[in-house]
């Protein structure tokens, strides 16, 4: 299973050792890809034993609720002028 980031799986060599019916790896659950979402040419799509998953993972009705928390705390803070700990890029 791959959730991690798109390319730290080589799917080719992935989708290779699933077409091999002597390779020990039976199946793959894959929600992560090397081209999200456009382009999408896993050499994965379409094999029997690739479960592949859109990448919501982290979708859940806590984490997003726990991540607008964080954003509206963030801009709090960076309104009153305390920007520690707030990740800000600069020009």
């Amino acid at each position: 299973m791959n959730t991690s980031r798109g390319g730290i799986v080589d799917e080719q060599a992935l989708a290779d050792a699933l077409r091999d019916p002597a390779h020990p790896l039976a199946a793959a659950t894959v929600d992560t890809f090397a081209h999200e979402p456009a382009a999408f040419t896993s050499p994965l799509f379409g094999l029997p034993n690739a479960l592949l998953t859109p990448h919501v993972a982290g979708m859940t009705r806590r984490a997003m609720a726990e991540a607008a928390l964080r954003c509206a705390d963030n801009i709090a803070a960076l309104l009153a002028g305390r920007s520690d700990g707030v990740p800000v890029v600069a020009p």
